[in-house]
């Protein structure tokens, strides 16, 4: 938050970090370090995306792992051009409605849907490496091989204990002697360690076709599990065009469907009519705008969150004029409230790259609730996903499960620009409420007219599992008695459980990078 400055005695915020040539954030300080390492030596965008993306794959397992899912948009300054990864995994084969007729399980070998990182990373990579690919892991393996266990981790581990404890390949790793590893313990991973060679060797075949593939499936069907080797191999992520829609005379670009992106530009096209004052004066009256539009948003288009493949979501529709003046009715008050609706809450992990040369990456990946399935296979030491669980069992849903079909993501990356430069890469984790972090940033440093890291530091508003508003302890106690009187019943909330953490750079006219990350959760920001 703001601090007094020691010479002049007036209320700043905390300053960002500045660079010129490159900038990496992410949601640990070493997997920075190993992305802006490989910047350091003329590795690519991607290159660069690639080391630190692996490194988090290690150190923050309850938010990101090798058997997780990854949507990543690059944009490229030398055609002007931003380029979608969805590098989201399927159900397996075996899978069916039938299978999960009792609920889709949260923990264990059911609850995991084949991973699509590693191959998304692999086709970028292909496409815009620069360095060679075995190149981009050393600081991941050595990582494996022994690390400090971090603050969030080591919480994570006690709140999760009944879950994570109960996985044998868990239980080896950080429950040794029957008590979870505390803060700075060095955790030891030689499983995965071995598995991250593999990869670096053999790119990613040695994990969708080779051995790594065959060890996961075998222990999963030792505990009941459906999915064989054949549901990893081949498996292809996809190219996508991003969406995009102005705010403010700003583009914004997220992913489409299955990602929840959509529902950030509905929210923007719902407050873009507002007049930018409502939206940066009065407290409770401005939240009052936003919750508006994050419900109204959501009652319109969350129902086509869902794979595109067999059930597309009608985009154009949702993002047309005419939905528009209905969304910014609700907005300003003049159409019925939509209702509140529950949420899932998940573990995720970000990052935001960006050069000197106008290039950026925006990435988001996760295991989704936190630990994921909690299944770890120890033949490979890799944790493996719950994104079963992000289907619906409702045959008549868009997003119902099927076999070799794709779940609803939150993952939500996003690149704004300005004037056809980019301007500033966002990510951030908080399951649903990724969509309502980055409106509530945007309106900070749009309509508000904030720093950067005063836009991010900044009370927020959410959602939690029941749909139920949460509002940041930080606000003063009559917006919460106003919001109430508008409609808005809230419940104080505190920490970042909700309110995301955000990973954010802003890149200036003149190309000078700033680097923020969010103080709710540890993430760190790295320059040169």
């Amino acid at each position: 938050m703001a601090k007094t400055d020691g010479f002049a005695g007036v209320q700043i915020p905390r300053s960002p970090v500045y660079g010129t040539r490159g900038m990496v954030v992410s949601g640990h300080s070493l997997a920075s370090l190993a992305g802006l390492r490989v910047l350091e030596r003329g590795g690519s965008m991607v290159d660069a995306m690639i080391a630190c993306s692996a490194a988090l794959s290690v150190v923050v397992p309850h938010a990101t792992s090798l058997g997780g899912d990854a949507f990543i948009l690059y944009h490229r300054a030398g055609d002007g051009r931003t380029l979608g990864m969805n590098a989201s995994g399927h159900a397996p084969a075996g899978a069916s409605l039938g299978l999960y007729a009792d609920g889709i399980p949260k923990r264990g070998a059911l609850a995991f849907s084949v991973p699509g990182m590693i191959r998304g990373w692999e086709r970028m990579h292909q496409r815009y490496g620069n360095l060679p690919w075995a190149d981009l892991f050393a600081d991941a393996a050595a990582l494996a091989e022994a690390h400090p266990l971090s603050r969030v981790l080591a919480g994570a581990l006690n709140l999760f204990r009944e879950d994570v404890e109960g996985d044998p390949g868990c239980r080896e790793i950080y429950y040794p002697d029957g008590k979870p590893l505390p803060a700075g313990a060095l955790v030891r991973q030689p499983a995965l360690a071995r598995s991250v060679g593999l990869i670096a060797e053999g790119g990613s075949a040695a994990f969708y076709e080779g051995g790594i593939a065959k060890s996961i499936a075998a222990s999963a069907q030792a505990q009941g599990g459906v999915v064989t080797p054949d549901d990893f191999a081949g498996y292809e992520p996809e190219w996508v065009e991003p969406l995009e829609s102005g705010y403010r005379g700003l583009s914004v670009r997220v992913m489409p469907p299955n990602s929840y992106g959509v529902l950030m530009l509905m929210q923007l096209n719902a407050l873009d009519g507002i007049d930018p004052a409502e939206l940066g004066g009065d407290e409770a009256r401005r939240l009052a705008c936003l919750m508006r539009a994050q419900r109204a948003a959501f009652a319109a288009g969350r129902q086509y969150i869902a794979d595109p493949r067999t059930d597309p979501a009608p985009v154009d529709r949702l993002l047309s004029d005419e939905t528009t003046r209905a969304l910014c009715d609700e907005v300003r008050g003049a159409a019925e409230p939509a209702p509140a609706m529950a949420h899932p809450a998940g573990g995720t992990s970000c990052i935001a790259i960006a050069d000197g040369e106008g290039n950026g990456i925006s990435v988001v990946q996760s295991v989704f609730h936190v630990f994921g399935s909690a299944f770890l296979d120890p033949g490979t030491g890799i944790l493996m996903n719950n994104r079963m669980t992000g289907f619906s069992i409702d045959a008549d849903s868009a997003n119902a499960l099927a076999p070799g079909k794709r779940p609803a993501h939150t993952l939500n990356p996003v690149a704004v620009l300005d004037a056809g430069r980019l301007r500033y890469l966002m990510t951030t984790p908080g399951g649903p409420s990724q969509t309502l972090s980055h409106v509530q940033i945007l309106n900070n440093l749009v309509d508000r007219g904030m720093e950067l890291t005063a836009a991010i530091d900044a009370p927020r508003w959410s959602i939690n599992m029941q749909g139920e508003t949460l509002l940041d302890e930080a606000f003063d106690g009559d917006v919460a008695d106003r919001l109430a009187g508008a409609g808005f019943p809230v419940k104080r909330a505190a920490g970042a459980s909700y309110f995301g953490s955000a990973k954010t750079i802003e890149v200036t006219g003149d190309g000078v990078l700033l680097g923020a990350a969010d103080t709710r959760r540890e993430a760190y920001a790295v320059g040169a």
